[in-house]
């Protein structure tokens, strides 16, 4: 794992991020805004951004009905798991964990659960990006967030359509999936045909309407919450500013992490929110505190309670870090299921 070349670009982009991230920040305000924050607000904001998540599991519920109908308590403890892992394991692979998870659990393939949790991440972008682009263009945006939107724009929007194509024709997405297995050897061939065949079928929830429109309201929901959490946090710190700020900031900093891959989104995240505060007035060293501050309340309790959910499913962190994630690659049909039977509504 340390010899992957994107785990060592990872770690440069967040030192380089860092790097600026310390340049522009004050010492000693920062010292200040620690000794006077109040930390009541901070603690109270950590079971606000849990039901924010919960409301994420929820909305793959809808994702997943096409593999089963399954419990959104069911879903939290591996949602959450899928964020642990995110945050400790490099290149985002704690989507593939999550993929694992619920097929050892549940008796479903692992690469039409991977298929749900790619249209899972494109409602964060297609929920965030408006976010960003409404209220930056009433309140305005830095140079940053302007950068952020054009590029994610482009990104989420592409992915989107890739999506929906695959998912709503059949034509399509047979033409396409036959064109990829010109470059794999023969001998892989049947593989790979079933890992991709697997994956367009977590894309069926794009076929249903109402799934969409019930994922999206719950993608709403979601990320007002999380962005709730931020604004207590601001709190916690004396911020005199708006919840349209917190909003942008949640918008900017998280769609910034998912253009910037580094571990845990340590660098690219604390950037942005500080230089999103410090735009609409606030100190840079109470800035650089916040950002901070913030960011380790969203990292550590997720670290914990992951690791919790984990102990409680009978799996460690070491056989994660050690590869056994990546069977959520395999087709159902070429490995056996472990798992329970799926759960009713």
């Amino acid at each position: 794992m340390l010899r992957s070349p994107r785990i060592w670009l990872g770690v440069a982009l967040s030192a380089l991020f860092i790097v600026i991230f310390l340049w522009r920040t004050d010492f000693g305000e920062i010292g200040d805004a620690f000794a006077h924050a109040n930390y009541w607000w901070a603690l109270a904001s950590i079971p606000v951004y849990f039901v924010a998540a919960y409301f994420r599991a929820w909305r793959w519920k809808y994702l997943l009905r096409p593999l089963g109908e399954m419990r959104v308590s069911t879903l939290f403890p591996i949602v959450i798991i899928g964020f642990m892992a995110n945050n400790l394991i490099p290149a985002r692979a704690g989507e593939f964990v999550r993929a694992y998870v619920v097929g050892e659990r549940h008796r479903v393939s692992k690469m039409a659960a991977l298929g749900t949790i790619a249209v899972d991440r494109v409602f964060d972008g297609i929920t965030l990006l408006p976010f960003l682009l409404i209220v930056g263009a009433v309140a305005g945006v830095n140079s940053e967030l302007r950068t952020i939107a054009i590029w994610m724009t482009v990104l989420f929007g592409a992915g989107l359509v890739l999506l929906v194509v695959l998912a709503l024709s059949e034509g399509l997405s047979h033409r396409f999936v036959a064109l990829v297995l010109r470059f794999v050897p023969r001998r892989l061939r049947p593989q790979v045909q079933a890992l991709a065949e697997s994956f367009l079928t977590g894309l069926h929830s794009f076929r249903s309407p109402t799934d969409m429109f019930l994922a999206s309201a719950t993608s709403v929901v979601s990320w007002l919450l999380e962005a709730t959490m931020y604004y207590m946090i601001g709190l916690a710190f004396g911020l005199d500013l708006g919840f349209h700020v917190y909003l942008l900031i949640c918008a900017g900093a998280n769609l910034a992490i998912a253009v910037i891959a580094t571990q845990g989104g340590v660098g690219p995240f604390e950037f942005v929110t500080q230089q999103t505060a410090i735009y609409f007035g606030v100190e840079s060293g109470l800035a650089s505190a916040y950002a901070v501050a913030l960011h380790a309340l969203l990292l550590i309790p997720v670290i914990a309670l992951g690791l919790y959910f984990l102990w409680a499913i009978n799996l460690s962190l070491g056989e994660v870090l050690r590869g056994r994630a990546a069977e959520a690659t395999e087709p159902a049909a070429l490995q056996p299921s472990l798992g329970e039977e799926r759960e009713g509504p």
